[in-house]
């Protein structure tokens, strides 16, 4: 069995990913993670007949011959990790665009692209794998939201070239619009303007830097659209949001950074989360 995985949270490049990964490895079945973003499970509630995805495999683990990792390479980060910690496969193989991580492959294709999913379509483009208009749709939602429609500082001529190959296999601008900035209500309004009441400006090593802290009370989507529109508004070099939420006993930290010295990425991993440059998150428990 090969099976197909990526991390927890699942953004639109961690989705496209794992489709691309079945494409380019077609004996292979990707598994969808519990935890998805949720613009990514209102994408997937609409085209949910187009994507087949194999359930967990929890009792299968010692059977898989082939394990392909997208999108990260850390088994933190993956749900029930620590399982093939426990069964490790010996033909492991890893995409992804961030930093290194724990996961020993046999073979790795990490390269500091924009998105991990511009490196699936590179291989697609030279071994002539068809896409249909609809992959090339998602795709295309997963370069830029991880570039940040280009213009993250981690972007590259690579993710460009990739965006032009899928419009030139009809992906729908029209269609990811929707999904790349999920609605901005009075609920995500009223963190927005508690955070600006209380933010702060420190110099870290050149940079300027605003760390931001607040309690919230249960399920708050859109966190992250707000600690973007928070960057854009105090217009610093980085932003950091720590959302705390004492009744479940964990603090949710949401960072932005517009340049390459503060790689947000490396930040989030030191606490146990990832992200790339530009991007990125992390779940303390007990903070």
């Amino acid at each position: 069995m090969e099976i197909v995985l990526t991390h927890k949270n699942a953004d639109f490049d961690a989705l496209a990913s794992l489709v691309a990964a079945s494409m380019v490895y077609p004996e292979s079945k990707p598994v969808l993670p519990k935890a998805l973003n949720a613009n990514v499970k209102a994408f997937l509630s609409i085209h949910k007949d187009v994507f087949s995805f194999q359930e967990s495999p929890s009792s299968l683990t010692s059977r898989i011959r082939r394990l392909i990792v997208v999108d990260t390479n850390s088994w933190s980060r993956i749900e029930g990790g620590s399982r093939f910690l426990a069964h490790e496969p010996e033909d492991i193989h890893v995409w992804d665009h961030h930093g290194r991580g724990d996961i020993k492959a046999s073979f790795e294709r990490q390269e500091p692209v924009g998105a991990t999913c511009t490196l699936f379509i590179e291989h697609m483009a030279h071994e002539g794998i068809d896409l249909s208009p609809i992959h090339a749709t998602l795709f295309l939602a997963a370069i830029h939201e991880d570039t940040g429609s280009l213009m993250f500082p981690s972007t590259t001529a690579r993710d460009a070239k990739a965006v032009g190959y899928l419009l030139e296999h009809k992906g729908d601008l029209g269609i990811i619009k929707n999904f790349l900035r999920p609605a901005y209500g009075p609920k995500q309004k009223e963190i927005l303007f508690e955070l600006l009441k209380n933010a702060t400006r420190s110099k870290v090593s050149g940079y300027t830097v605003s760390i931001n802290k607040l309690l919230i009370e249960g399920h708050t989507p859109g966190l992250a659209i707000v600690v973007d529109m928070l960057r854009d508004i105090l217009n610093v070099d980085a932003v950091f949001g720590i959302f705390n939420e004492p009744k479940r006993n964990r603090t949710m930290v949401i960072g932005r950074s517009a340049v390459e010295g503060l790689n947000m990425g490396m930040i989030m991993r030191a606490m146990g989360g990832g992200g790339h440059p530009g991007a990125g998150s992390c779940l303390l428990r007990e903070a």
